[in-house]
């Protein structure tokens, strides 16, 4: 008898890695995965257009996080100091199922301003360089 898979699967337990240092307060992320690009495939015969897919657009991908700059292992610190060092790190993203994204790119973070009554924010944005690879978690 084959299992029924769950429906939805809480967020709780996501874990980033950016670089070699895992997120401590990273709060949302950007759609893994990308959209190929449309071809137009139509020609003089044909009464509707017709498409077909491209290469996969996987331009950037963000992270929003709480910002603090106050240790030296905070998250913006270590992702301001990947960005200043302005080479290709890994990204990796493991759901709480044990499914595992990994992808590499070009840190850029940014403080993303402030409101009354609310907490600081920064966001992170990976130019990727690749396409994501998916790793399914091992059945039990």
């Amino acid at each position: 008898m084959a299992d029924t898979p769950k429906q939805g699967l809480a967020s709780i337990g996501l874990d980033i890695k950016i670089g070699k240092t895992a997120l401590n307060y990273a709060t949302k992320i950007g759609d893994i995965g990308g959209t190929p690009s449309s071809l137009d495939a139509t020609c003089f015969k044909d009464k509707s257009k017709k498409s077909v897919p491209g290469v996969q657009e996987n331009d950037s991908w963000e992270v929003e996080y709480l910002y603090d700059n106050g240790a030296t292992t905070s998250d913006y610190r270590i992702l301001k100091g990947l960005e200043d060092a302005g080479a290709i790190v890994d990204v990796e993203v493991t759901f709480p199922d044990k499914t595992v994204f990994k992808n590499k790119g070009y840190v850029t973070t940014t403080v993303t301003g402030a409101e009354v009554n609310n907490l600081i924010k920064a966001k992170a944005v990976v130019n990727l360089q690749g396409e994501w690879e998916v790793t399914d978690p091992v059945e039990a």
